[in-house]
């Protein structure tokens, strides 16, 4: 038996965790605290996304969406559209644990206004309310994302009219070459 914050994904003990089957990515969420985030669970959560055919994982480390501060740790794969949004009244940050990710801020017109390439270690904060998107640039990236909670369904994440919908695969491409030339 390991220490009280010991979890494991792949094990999964269903005293310390639960799984939200019915969520985009592969989710996971913690039941019991304390909870530590180890090099052993960095590898559960690339195992798991290749498990489930290149899959974001997501361990949230609160108890449920409904919870009011939201802490997870994220694996997301390069390759992915990640649409720009904001969030009424809430905030978030990003702490890059591996891997390299490309941080995007927007005016309401979506005018870029701040582009930065995220390295492990590195911390970046998104205002109250304001667009952003995640560009992931290695083939994997893990970082650490809190904001505040509860999750609210279909209106959490607002999605401006001057980003692609997802819909069209090419617009989608050129617009990722044009966020991707703006870090270089």
């Amino acid at each position: 038996m390991g220490p009280l914050s010991q979890i494991s994904l792949i094990n999964q003990d269903g005293d310390k965790l639960w799984q939200d089957v019915g969520a985009k990515s592969v989710s996971f969420f913690c039941l019991k605290r304390p909870v530590k985030v180890d090099s052993d669970l960095i590898v559960e959560l690339k195992q798991l996304s290749q498990d489930h055919n290149g899959k974001n994982v997501r361990l949230c480390l609160h108890e449920s969406p409904k919870s009011d501060h939201h802490d997870m740790v994220i694996l997301e794969r390069r390759g992915k559209y990640y649409r720009p949004h904001r969030h009424d009244g809430k905030g978030e940050a990003f702490h890059i644990i591996e891997g390299q990710m490309g941080l995007f801020a927007f005016d309401d017109k979506g005018t870029v206004i701040d582009a930065s390439l995220l390295n492990p270690g590195d911390i970046y904060r998104v205002a109250e309310g304001g667009y952003h998107a995640v560009l992931p640039i290695t083939e994997t990236v893990i970082y650490h994302e809190n904001k505040p909670g509860p999750f609210t369904g279909e209106g959490d994440s607002i999605y401006p009219n001057w980003a692609p919908d997802g819909a069209d695969e090419g617009e989608i491409d050129e617009y990722v070459q044009k966020l991707t030339s703006i870090l270089k």
